[in-house]
């Protein structure tokens, strides 16, 4: 809301204007001014004299002025409000993804104003997130979050196809923070173990796990896994070997002077190491 003093003499040649402002408040003053600034945080003070000047307000002395200066507040907060809703939708890892997208407009469609809606949802899963997104989007529904009850917020193993968007958006803000760190990308085969893994700590893991990736360049996915569901086992499994292969023979390329002597590592014939090198794009490496 925008807050106005105006002088008491001028209401009446304001209140049409300050009317057909919703978003605008507005007291008066007669000799009491000093007493009402002290009173509330005003946006805008309306003073006959040009030289009143006070620190953290819009000082204005004509109608003209006036209506400049609510014109600009409005500009100022619909620009906050348009930088909040992108903010969330493009730097929430959480928001991220054509699953959660579909989601939260189906939720939109289905619900009219002034409607509860509960919302269910798991921990690991950023509930502030969502209460932002209605908050900023629909102000009319009445939101409530519950662990118990309410339309489920779809964990993270339901959202396979939004796991590479949320990882990627978790690297990209740790990359955007510390500027001096090595940028590691995920290959494909590691997209394909994140998007298989079935993540039971949801977004808040993933995170986890995307710092410790920027930090080290290896995807180490925890052991653990609680919530078994489903799994594309013989695609994991080839996946997982192959990332393995992969991070071996880069250690022992690193460690060795020749293919021979990493081959010697590895247990692994030159024949096969070359090929193993060829595949993995490791020559120049």
């Amino acid at each position: 809301m925008i807050k106005i003093l105006i002088p008491q003499a001028l209401i009446e040649n304001l209140r049409e204007f300050l009317y057909n402002h919703q978003n605008v408040v507005f007291d008066t003053y007669k000799s009491n001014i000093d007493e009402k600034l002290v009173e509330e945080n005003w946006d805008i003070v309306f003073v006959f004299k040009h030289d009143v000047d006070i620190k953290g307000k819009i000082m204005v002395s004509s109608e003209n002025e006036l209506r400049l200066a609510v014109e600009m507040l409005e500009w100022k907060e619909r620009y906050e409000k348009i930088k909040v809703k992108f903010d969330l939708f493009y730097f929430s890892p959480e928001l991220q993804g054509p699953v959660i997208r579909n989601f939260l407009k189906q939720v939109l469609k289905a619900h009219k104003d002034g409607e509860k809606v509960i919302l269910k949802y798991e921990s690991g899963i950023f509930i502030e997130d969502y209460i932002r997104f209605f908050e900023n989007h629909a102000p009319e529904l009445n939101v409530k979050v519950s662990r118990k009850k309410g339309i489920e917020i779809p964990p993270a193993r339901k959202r396979k196809d939004d796991i590479p968007y949320i990882f990627d958006k978790a690297l990209s803000s740790i990359y955007a923070k510390h500027k001096n760190i090595p940028r590691h990308i995920p290959e494909d085969d590691e997209y394909v173990l994140i998007s298989q893994y079935n993540w039971p700590g949801n977004t808040k893991q993933i995170v986890e796990v995307a710092h410790k990736y920027a930090l080290t360049g290896e995807l180490n996915l925890p052991v653990e896994n609680k919530r078994f569901e489903e799994i594309d086992l013989p695609l994991y499994i080839s996946k997982t070997v192959k990332q393995l292969e992969k991070k071996y023979i880069k250690l022992a390329l690193r460690k060795s002077k020749s293919r021979k002597e990493a081959g010697k590592l590895l247990h692994m014939n030159y024949k096969t190491l070359s090929y193993k090198i060829k595949i993995y794009g490791l020559d120049e490496k």
